[in-house]
Order: structure tokens, then C-alpha cells, then sequence
């Protein structure tokens, strides 16, 4: 987890201004999300990990949307597209929790090789992917909020490449923006 993501999450939730008093999330309401993480402890030196979506609000906290995902190291490019849903679970506060579930074709191009000593050959896999998050939005105010999620994968095959090889499971942490309109 990268501590100064945190940091600055906890910055800005402690000192930003509260303009409005409760979140409305309202039918017809849009969400454009850019999230994304590091993963220092990946098998190659780095994985960075991008996600965006498109979302609208079909009911009042119900969301329904298009997600596009990517992961790229050194060795691998992983690319999800798909649909999602999510329910927000608004109240008296700027934190809104919340629960969602994507359906997305994933792609896995690795290129194989020696990794903590398990020989991986090179590979070119299409899977079903179905992920299921929980997180928590903080409003900065009623068009921006910071968010952050963990979400489980699972895959119809190896789409993941973790220091044990190919998987077809994985979890994972992200940190991102919701703005509003």
C-alpha cells in the first residue's frame, strides 16, 4: 500500500471544507471513476494497475457502468473491459460505503521466464473475469470524492501472475476519484 496515497487521502479528508451536509446520489446522476495502484512486492520490479469507469445512476445509490482496467510490469500486460454494478449506501456524512460486482473479458499477455524459481513460459490467455469490491467514497465535496476498494477476482483461467505463477484468483487494493456530474 502506498503510504503517501494514504497520507494524502487522510490530508485532504481532515481539512477539506464540508459545503453540503449529506451525499444525494440521485437517479440520473453520472460517475466518471479513475482509480489505480503499485504493487512494490509483484514477481517483476513494479505492477501498476489502472482503472477507469463510467457509471449511471439508474436509481437513487444504484449505479450500473462500463469499467476498463490494466495492469503493465515488466513482463505483463493484463487488459479487463467489462460492466459493473454498485450500490452506495448514502447517509448524514461525506463517507459513503459500498458494494459492487463487475463482469469483464480479461486478457493476459506474459512473457514468461524464471520467477522465484518456478520456470513460466510465455503466455496469451482470454477469461471470464468476475470481480466483487467494497470500499468507501469521502466527498470532498458534492462533485469529487476520494475512494478506496478492495476487490476479489476471479477468473475462468489464469489472467494473475503472482511469485507462486500463474493464478486464476487475486485481490486488490485501490485508491482513485469519483467526480460527479
Amino acid at each position: 500500500m502506498n503510504t503517501k496515497v494514504v497520507a494524502l487521502a487522510l490530508t485532504l479528508a481532515t481539512f477539506s471544507p464540508l459545503s453540503f451536509s449529506a451525499v444525494e446520489l440521485k437517479e440520473g446522476t453520472q460517475e466518471l471513476g479513475l482509480q489505480g495502484s503499485l504493487d512494490l512486492d509483484y514477481v517483476d520490479e513494479y505492477l501498476f494497475v489502472f482503472n477507469t469507469s463510467y457509471g449511471y445512476f439508474i436509481y437513487d445509490d444504484w449505479e450500473l457502468g462500463g469499467v476498463f482496467d490494466g495492469s503493465l510490469s515488466e513482463h505483463n500486460k493484463s487488459i479487463n473491459i467489462g460492466a459493473f454494478t454498485e450500490y452506495n449506501f448514502t447517509n448524514t456524512t461525506n463517507w459513503v460505503p459500498y458494494l459492487g460486482a463487475a463482469a469483464q473479458l480479461g486478457t493476459l499477455n506474459f512473457d514468461g521466464g524464471n520467477f522465484s524459481g518456478i520456470d513460466l513460459d510465455s503466455e496469451d490467455i482470454t477469461a471470464l473475469n468476475i470481480k466483487f469490491a467494497g470500499g468507501v467514497k469521502y466527498f470532498i465535496n458534492q462533485y469529487i470524492a476520494i475512494s478506496a476498494e478492495v476487490n476479489y477476482n476471479i477468473a475462468t483461467d489464469d489472467i494473475s501472475v503472482t511469485k507462486d505463477g500463474l493464478e486464476d484468483s487475486f485481490t486488490r487494493f485501490v485508491f482513485g476519484t469519483r467526480f460527479y456530474y
